[in-house]
């Protein structure tokens, strides 16, 4: 039996995120594994602004968040049926939050095996502002995390 039954597979529609989506899809073909894919909205009010406080910000940002989520579900859907064979249907699951924190939470609700994630391979400057989901992720996770660059990793 294969150990990973249940996969969470978060994406960002980066390539290297669609690779892990891929790798999940052959998982749940050949083993019948169940997937969870999962896109994290960052919220209007996580985002770092010096310029802006929270209070200041005056749209309806409640509205706004959930036109983005519904983009977002509009996009697994489509990404989905792109890269999940006929048979495999994976569960998507849209959230909005702090995007490391999402995941593990997505991974502890929904019990799973492994997470299959990307990593953007960031250094110097960008890895030190942006930081890195995945290493968060790799580091706090309650179970296997396999990460890839890109589909050359594979």
């Amino acid at each position: 039996m294969f150990p990973f039954q249940k996969i969470l597979c978060p994406t960002d529609f980066s390539e290297a995120s669609l690779c892990g989506l891929k790798m999940a899809s052959e998982m749940a073909e050949k083993f019948g594994s169940e997937v969870i894919v999962l896109y994290v909205n960052t919220s209007v009010q996580h985002l770092p602004s010096p310029h802006v406080e929270a209070a200041e910000i005056t749209f309806d940002t409640v509205a706004y968040e959930k036109r983005l989520a519904e983009e977002a579900r509009t996009n697994l859907a489509d990404v989905s049926e792109s890269i999940f064979p006929e048979g495999v249907e994976p569960k998507l699951d849209v959230r909005i939050g702090q995007p490391a924190q999402e995941i593990l939470d997505t991974a502890r609700e929904e019990e799973v095996d492994a997470i299959f994630m990307a990593t953007h391979g960031r250094t110097g400057l960008k890895h030190i502002v942006f930081g890195s989901v995945a290493e968060r992720v790799v580091s706090r996770a309650g179970c296997p995390v396999l990460t890839v660059r890109s589909c050359d990793d594979l």
